[in-house]
């Protein structure tokens, strides 16, 4: 009996050893500064066609799509937008993929922002289709892919869990949106006077989402890692 009591506090030691146990860890000041940077970067987006658009003659912030203001004399601010937007995402790729070392999505959510960038910085290059449409594409698409990632690693959480369902949330909502902008881009739709009213509230989710989610960022809530 003693003797397999005692190879049975082996075994668990072994098992301790090489089984990675989780500690949750506050996200580092420094790695906090940087992801304030970016996502005020993306922040800023909204704010610069916001001004573009109440100063442009002629332009309606309901009817005409963001895009638009690639266009004429002054088109060059937006296509700088676009870019700056994309930067922004990169810059998020390169911290988050800091902040989440050591759990799950640490790969997957940085790749969806980095994906989510470069189609932005495609948007501020190509200004006509097919280019500029497959830009927007691309940026949709990681831009919903990366919120439904990091809703998983969220749910293994349990400081997060809450988070995950608004993670979700962002990410179904340019699901829903989205075909209501289609709609509205034909002319002779109910829809086409608001245009652009529809394709801004499908693209806003994943900004709202990073400006909300600094606030439990800086309150100190903190993230589980696996540590060996």
């Amino acid at each position: 009996m003693a003797m397999s009591t005692s190879s049975s506090q082996t075994t668990a030691q072994a098992i301790r050893k090489t089984t990675p146990s989780q500690t949750t860890v506050p996200v580092p000041r420094n790695l906090l500064v940087w992801l304030t940077v970016g996502v005020g970067g993306t922040f800023l987006f909204v704010v610069i066609y916001l001004i573009e658009g109440a100063t442009r003659p002629g332009f309606s912030a309901w009817q005409d799509t963001i895009s638009s203001l690639s266009f004429g004399p002054y088109g060059w601010v937006q296509q700088a937008n676009f870019m700056l937007c994309g930067v922004s995402c990169l810059l998020l790729a390169v911290v988050w993929r800091q902040v989440l070392k050591g759990g799950v999505c640490a790969t997957w959510y940085p790749l969806m922002r980095s994906v989510e960038g470069v189609g932005l910085i495609g948007l501020g290059i190509f200004r006509v289709d097919p280019l500029h449409t497959a830009s927007m594409v691309v940026t949709i698409v990681a831009m919903v892919g990366g919120l439904f990632v990091i809703a998983r690693r969220f749910w293994g959480d349990p400081n997060w869990r809450g988070w995950a369902t608004f993670s979700i949330a962002c990410g179904v909502w340019p699901n829903l949106v989205m075909p209501l902008f289609g709609v509205a881009l034909n002319p002779h739709s109910v829809l086409a006077g608001y245009t652009g009213l529809i394709e801004r509230l499908a693209t806003s989710p994943d900004i709202v989402w990073g400006v909300v989610l600094l606030i439990p960022l800086w309150a100190g809530t903190k993230l589980v890692q696996k540590r060996a």
